[in-house]
């Protein structure tokens, strides 16, 4: 393999990320040393104490005073002994025995880049594949073998040639020498981020200490002051340190994109790089499929052959190319589907975007002569037995409420192809309406329009204004609070062209003149569109079917509303639950919440005897049940009732989900049926008439 260039910029930001380092280096040692001195002077005092009582309360408070210290000490010092332990329990390893053909291309990658063969090689369910090991402290010293963990969600939708460069991009990462500089900081920035945020075994410890002797708590309750003074200073540092380690790593991910480049060829990186979200994409959507299967106890053997349906429907409706039996995604795909055109230098991002990684691929345009375009995962011995495995695995820890039965790949196809059918509305609207409510109008005023059609209702033109219009809305929500100071960006790009904050309130002026043209476009144009379909009805004689369909739905979207408002209340009252809380203020903030939960338990109750209602998806509509079932206590003898609370925020959280099924269902009702009025049939209503 050819050996990559380390760009300026790369040297720059290693140089950079490695002072961040020193500098974090130097303010912990400070500290150390303050905390040492903390620590003796502590032992001092409390022998002292001790000495010089000659009683137990004395010496009680002797020992909580000589824990002060220790204390302190102890947090500071806690990560050296620790170790970072990741379950394993979604993990399957292989062996070269059972799969040699996998083993085999890794040892060609291995050979390639110039790394170790890792240790161990996982499979795991999702779309993922990644290099991984533990990160303790004396990691940084000592060299410490790589796991591989590849995701036989991600093999199922690659080839064997982009699951190579896929797999050379992990390794890339510490092939070389001068890439070994942002793998140290990266597991430098890893230790000091445990040390300063995991700090659950801490808090146990000292909590455990206090319980012993008021005494104790006492000091307990200083030294958690005297930490969290540390804390704050050793995060200010942090935050430079992680900044600095961000913009390595970006260039760390050009560098190995370099590497797999070198290995697999550009393009293959390229594409499997821009399908990876649709891969993960539809593998989620399988799982949440099955998620809503439990209550009826099914269950799959294989969710891989699923994963290819969804992608299929979606190649279906975005017309997207097929190459490989596999979707070929273009950048220009992707930016289709965003609407913005706001652009940010993301400094707290760990990789550069896609189309951003994907033009430096294009621009080395490494080409590689031996292609293998089959899919991945025929490199292993039994293909099906292992889907058939990895997914045993995953759904092994689901609880099912009885027996369970196979639910097999054809009734997924008919069951989500009946589900898309049930959540999209007709094809000619042209997706007018996937994002944009109805608008009010007085049926009754308005004017036929008889010399316009469908194609031109929902034609690019109005469509283009839709997105724009939805876009911009975005857009500017964002903008009005850069303009406020509420975000630290001090430059951004809009539409190609780079602003300064202070130019932010002057850019708005135009965007919003521009979104009041593209809102009065589509509100002009959705009048064509009812005064078009009111006059269809009205030539069918159905003007109060329309009518009524109509008024149901803007009675839904008004409900909607007034329910939601009891929401609001309890955003205030419940947010006390997300931090500390001395004792004796939780029963009067108790109390609050009580007192806003009753309009919204009114509000859980009315909701069933709304219109749409059926519509609701049937774990919200258990949600209500069970939290309707009786009267909830969440505090009770000085301890929060952690089941209750999360029976009370799970109904929370389906409460807006009920309200979105519920106005959907209304809309579609009322689409549907427009969609339904047939020109050919009114017109020969009119021939009948006139006969």
């Amino acid at each position: 393999m050819n050996q990559v260039t380390v760009s300026k910029d790369f040297k720059q930001k290693a140089t950079k990320a490695i002072l961040s380092v020193i500098l974090f280096v130097i303010s912990y040692i400070i500290l150390i040393a303050m905390a040492v001195a903390l620590t003796v002077a502590c032992a001092y005092a409390g022998f002292y104490i001790i000495v010089s009582g000659r009683h137990g309360i004395t010496l009680m408070l002797g020992i909580g005073v000589m824990s002060l210290g220790l204390l302190v000490l102890f947090f500071l010092l806690k990560f050296v002994v620790s170790s970072s332990k990741e379950s394993r329990d979604d993990l399957t390893e292989i062996t070269r025995e059972q799969e040699p053909k996998i083993f085999a291309l890794i040892e060609d990658i291995v050979m390639q880049t110039g790394t170790q063969f890792p240790k161990h090689v996982y499979l795991t369910p999702n779309v993922n594949a990644a290099v991984f090991y533990s990160s303790g402290f004396w990691s940084m010293f000592l060299p410490v073998r790589k796991n591989l963990m590849i995701g036989i969600g991600l093999m199922n939708t690659t080839t064997v040639d982009e699951f190579k460069g896929i797999l050379a991009h992990e390794f890339g990462h510490f092939s070389q020498r001068s890439m070994k500089v942002g793998s140290y900081v990266h597991n430098v920035n890893r230790i000091i981020h445990n040390m300063l945020f995991e700090n659950t075994g801490y808090s146990k410890a000292i909590s455990r200490w206090a319980s012993f002797s008021g005494f104790f708590a006492i000091f307990v309750a200083i030294g958690v002051t005297v930490v969290t003074g540390i804390q704050w200073v050793l995060k200010q540092v942090y935050q430079v340190l992680n900044i600095n380690y961000l913009a390595l790593s970006r260039e760390m991910e050009f560098h190995a994109d370099e590497v797999a480049a070198n290995v697999a060829g550009s393009q293959a990186l390229a594409t499997s790089l821009l399908r990876a979200g649709l891969s993960d994409s539809a593998y989620n959507s399988v799982l949440n499929f099955y998620g809503e299967k439990i209550r009826d106890n099914q269950k799959p053997v294989n969710i891989y052959p699923q994963q290819h349906i969804v992608i299929e429907r979606v190649i279906h409706n975005l017309q997207l190319p097929v190459r490989h039996g596999l979707p070929h995604i273009a950048v220009s795909d992707i930016k289709k589907l965003n609407k913005s055109k706001l652009e940010f230098d993301d400094q707290w991002s760990s990789h550069p975007s896609d189309a951003d990684r994907v033009a430096r691929l294009d621009s080395l345009n490494i080409v590689k002569p031996d292609t293998d375009n089959a899919n991945a995962l025929t490199l292993f011995t039994d293909k099906e037995a292992t889907q058939r495995m990895v997914t045993e695995k995953l759904f092994s820890n689901v609880y099912y409420p009885g027996n369970t039965t196979t639910h097999i790949e054809e009734h997924f196809r008919s069951e989500y192809n009946e589900g898309i059918a049930k959540y999209t509305f007709n094809k000619k609207y042209n997706g007018f309406y996937d994002e944009l409510n109805l608008g009010i109008v007085a049926l009754e005023s308005l004017a036929g329009e008889e010399h316009v059609t469908e194609e031109e209702l929902f034609g690019e033109n109005s469509i283009s204004s839709v997105n724009e219009c939805i876009g911009l809305e975005g857009d500017i929500a964002i903008l009005n609070q850069i303009a406020a100071g509420g975000t630290p960006v001090k430059t951004y790009d809009y539409d190609g062209n780079r602003y300064k904050a202070k130019d932010t309130r002057t850019l708005l002026e135009t965007l919003n003149i521009k979104l009041t043209d593209y809102r009065n476009n589509i509100t002009a144009n959705e009048t064509k569109i009812f005064g078009y379909y009111y006059h269809l009805a009205v030539k069918h004689g159905k003007q109060d079917e329309y009518k009524n369909k109509y008024e149901a739905y803007l009675k839904t979207m008004q409900d909607s509303d007034t329910l939601a408002k009891t929401l609001v209340p309890l955003h205030d009252a419940t947010a006390f639950l997300n931090s500390s809380n001395e004792a004796d203020t939780i029963p009067a903030k108790m109390q609050k919440l009580y007192n806003s939960e009753k309009p919204f338990k009114e509000a859980v109750k009315q909701i069933a005897e709304k219109p749409f209602y059926e519509h609701v998806n049937v774990n919200s509509k258990d949600a209500f049940e069970k939290y309707l079932s009786q009267e909830w206590v969440y505090f009770e003898y000085d301890m929060f009732n952690e089941a209750a609370l999360t029976i009370f925020f799970n109904t929370l959280n389906n409460f807006s989900v009920a309200l979105s099924n519920m106005q959907f269902a209304a809309k579609k009702d009322f689409l549907d049926y427009q969609a339904a009025l047939s020109p050919a049939v009114a017109m020969q209503t009119d021939k009948a008439d006139a006969v």
